[in-house]
């Protein structure tokens, strides 16, 4: 409205003390000042939206970069060195072409759990030396985070061992110069292994309890089965 533009244009775009109660802006070398110089605040602009199926969450496309909003607390989108080939498709694509590395990689690009377990598990035992070692040491810290998830939660225990071995056996030496870096995860990877350990320690012994009582209870009827037919012949 004319109410809210001034003769520096709109009000709401200039910055405070400007011009507020006929203050003019000092210029170098004018005595009384001029209102030739103007800052106005940057205006954001909104190319695309986009919103979730379900009405959970949407995102907006603006210069100021892309923006999700969700209702899911625990939705979280950070990936690193994003460009228009980092896509779930571009990695799938990789998967069924069975190049296991970059597909890997495109997933901790895209810096999602779903999508790194998703990989991680297609990728066969004799493979997972092979990728390891190729993978960049910035990817490996990467991954060493997502296993502590999945050391903690997943019932493939020895399948994630196995990328944890591969780990500490080909980029050990590397990944302890840097210790003091990823000390959290390390620790998070020692509980995760120290619970799970508790838990089958406790689950084996249960089990060999009751072992132990179907061997007695097998050997009490064998014998019985024994007398019975000894009775029979005499």
């Amino acid at each position: 409205s004319t109410q809210s533009t001034g003769d520096q244009g709109p009000l709401d775009l200039l910055e405070p003390g400007e011009h507020e109660h006929g203050v003019e802006i000092a210029l170098p070398g004018v005595s009384k000042g001029d209102f030739s110089k103007r800052r106005v605040a940057p205006q954001i602009s909104v190319h695309s939206v986009q919103f979730c199926p379900t009405g959970q969450s949407w995102c907006a496309a603006t210069t100021e970069g892309l923006l999700i909003f969700s209702l899911d607390n625990t939705l979280t989108f950070d990936p690193v060195d994003l460009d228009t080939d980092i896509t779930p498709r571009t990695m799938r694509a990789a998967l069924t072409s069975e190049s296991f590395l970059r597909a890997l990689v495109i997933a901790l690009r895209l810096n999602t759990s779903e999508l790194v377990v998703e990989v991680m598990e297609q990728v066969p035992e004799e493979q997972i030396h092979y990728v390891i070692d190729a993978l960049p040491l910035h990817h490996v810290t990467s991954l060493l985070k997502f296993l502590v998830d999945q050391l903690s939660t997943s019932r493939h225990i020895h399948f994630y061992i196995l990328w944890l071995s591969s780990i500490l056996t080909t980029h050990g030496p590397a990944l302890k110069k840097s210790s003091s870096q990823i000390m959290s995860t390390l620790n998070g990877i020692i509980s995760a292994l120290t619970a799970q350990t508790r838990t089958l320690s406790s689950l084996c012994d249960s089990n060999q309890y009751f072992l132990d009582v179907i061997l007695t209870l097998g050997k009490v009827q064998t014998s019985q089965k024994l007398s019975e037919e000894t009775m029979d012949v005499f």
